[in-house]
């Protein structure tokens, strides 16, 4: 499969201001990221152009807050997130932004912690998830 995107990243719009910081970090880490910005056209049927997203990805990431828990879209991108993982073996990166407990399979993974770090941290947390999303 040749993806076009490095990975699709599933969250709660109450979280976009941080996702979309976290995103443009990523792309400058060379990574290519799908999210509604950049694949959603006007007029677009919503729930093909978001599954077209996530299968032209090579991975998944969530981000995990109290919303996106609560969020039935989220739910939905997970299920399809995870299935990809366990069936074809995409890696799927868990982001925790805000105190959760993980849903059992997402538990599984170690995930990437972005609760009350230092801005240095933050840095190095998304270098290393750029590196190993690029497959180095």
């Amino acid at each position: 499969m040749t993806a076009t995107y490095d990975a699709f990243i599933s969250y709660s719009h109450a979280d976009a201001n941080w996702v979309l910081d976290f995103c443009e970090d990523l792309e400058k880490n060379g990574l290519k990221i799908a999210r509604d910005e950049i694949f959603l056209d006007a007029g677009d049927i919503l729930i093909h152009a978001v599954e077209k997203a996530i299968r032209d990805s090579s991975h998944g990431i969530l981000v995990f807050s109290p919303d996106s828990l609560n969020s039935g879209w989220v739910k939905q991108e997970y299920a399809t997130l995870m299935q990809q993982s366990i069936e074809e073996g995409r890696r799927f990166i868990p982001v925790i932004i805000k105190d959760v407990e993980l849903p059992t399979f997402a538990a599984t993974r170690y995930y990437a912690d972005f609760r009350n770090i230092t801005p240095a941290r933050r840095i190095e947390l998304v270098e290393k998830m750029a590196a190993t999303l690029k497959g180095n």
